[in-house]
């Protein structure tokens, strides 16, 4: 009986949730914001799935809209699109493109994001609780899995992207597996941690069990000088404050892409706004020279699927099966230096193939190799299994 009142309580307060979603709140205008190439990204641009540093981008020329990517390079951005028959790059466009925002939740906006298989849509487009993003009549979002992002001619069903430096041309039987970026105004999103989705997520975890894992690592994208966030938690090094040659500090774990490389460091709170620190090619990179970066955020475990770990290098580069694995991008991975005998602390990167670490002191770079490593504590995750519905 009292799973019943369980499962009641839960269609009750769905219905509800569904009912002020559908009926209440007339949904917000996409926001597209001004992005100067060449310049840091703009705050909380809408990410590609599965990739850390792509971005939806649209260029307005000539009366048309075209849509395409935009990714960090060495802390400014770069974009490319596919304008008819024309590849352009920043370097050709040499001014602003647009790239699209999301500021706040689906309860506050009306709607949220998703990204839908082209097919799916197909068997069901017109359904008015779900739409396709557009811009202007007919252009839309459409993504080629592993491959490119480009411009939707929902009309005709026809899709052009830049692929292997060429324009690609792909029609409707072609376009199956893509997907589309839809605006969805009744469906929670998944893994949302608003309010209502907490709540509905309790009644969840109280009245099921679920398999259903986030499963993926949560970066967040921010600018060097941005007022350091409160709101999320990140993760710290080793949990704790680092015992530094200028005293304790909190370090957290952080990523830059370079010349198109992963690299892990550090960042910190330097007055209130967000300062890093980053090795690439064997040159240190501090603060506003790296304009944009991504910080790791904490998910809450229950929800993630997975625990997070400081452990030493020595077992985590072991080949065959682990009970803690590294949380990396290619093979960078955060780790924890000491850098001398009295045991002082530095976040920065170990290399999971080539056996080296860095990071950043006294504006120089600090490197050890080998088995002057193996002690190093590298951030690992763990699977686990008593997770929350979600």
């Amino acid at each position: 009986m009292n799973e019943i009142i369980k499962i009641l309580d839960l269609d009750v307060l769905f219905a509800v949730f569904v009912n002020l979603r559908t009926s209440e709140k007339k949904a917000a205008e996409d926001s597209w914001v001004e992005q100067v190439i060449g310049a840091p990204l703009i705050s909380n641009p809408v990410q590609i799935p599965d990739q850390h540093n792509m971005y939806v981008a649209r260029y307005d020329s000539d009366g048309f809209v075209y849509f395409g990517k935009a990714w960090n390079e060495s802390g400014v951005v770069e974009c490319e699109f596919a304008c008819r028959e024309n590849k352009l790059k920043g370097s050709d466009i040499k001014n602003k493109i647009k790239i699209l925002t999301y500021d706040g939740n689906h309860t506050i906006k009306g709607f949220f994001y998703e990204w839908v298989k082209f097919v799916k849509w197909l068997r069901h487009p017109n359904d008015e609780f779900r739409a396709p993003l557009r811009c202007g009549s007919s252009s839309g979002v459409i993504l080629w899995p592993e491959k490119a992002l480009g411009t939707l001619n929902i009309e005709k069903k026809t899709a052009t992207f830049v692929y292997a430096e060429k324009i690609v041309s792909l029609a409707e039987s072609e376009l199956y597996d893509c997907l589309i970026l839809m605006r969805n105004f009744r469906d929670r999103p998944p893994y949302c941690r608003c309010e209502e989705c907490t709540k509905i997520d309790a009644l969840e975890k109280e009245t099921y069990s679920s398999d259903h894992l986030i499963m993926v690592n949560e970066w967040a994208d921010y600018r060097i000088g941005d007022t350091f966030p409160k709101t999320k938690r990140l993760i710290k090094a080793l949990d704790r404050p680092l015992n530094t040659l200028n005293g304790p500090q909190e370090q957290y774990v952080a990523l830059w892409y370079h010349f198109g490389q992963a690299i892990m460091g550090r960042a910190w709170n330097e007055n209130n706004k967000i300062a890093a620190a980053f090795v690439s090619r064997k040159m240190p990179f501090l603060s506003k020279v790296i304009g944009s970066l991504q910080l790791l955020v904490q998910i809450p475990p229950s929800a993630a699927g997975f625990d997070y770990s400081w452990q030493p290098y020595a077992e985590v580069a072991k080949i065959g099966a682990k009970e803690w694995n590294p949380v990396h991008i290619g093979f960078a991975s955060p780790c924890v230096l000491v850098i001398d005998q009295e045991g002082h602390e530095y976040l920065g990167s170990a290399d999971l193939k080539e056996e080296f670490a860095t990071t950043v002191i006294k504006n120089e770079v600090f490197r050890l190799e080998g088995r002057g490593i193996y002690n190093f504590k590298v951030l690992c995750r763990r699977n686990r299994d008593d997770t929350q519905a979600i």
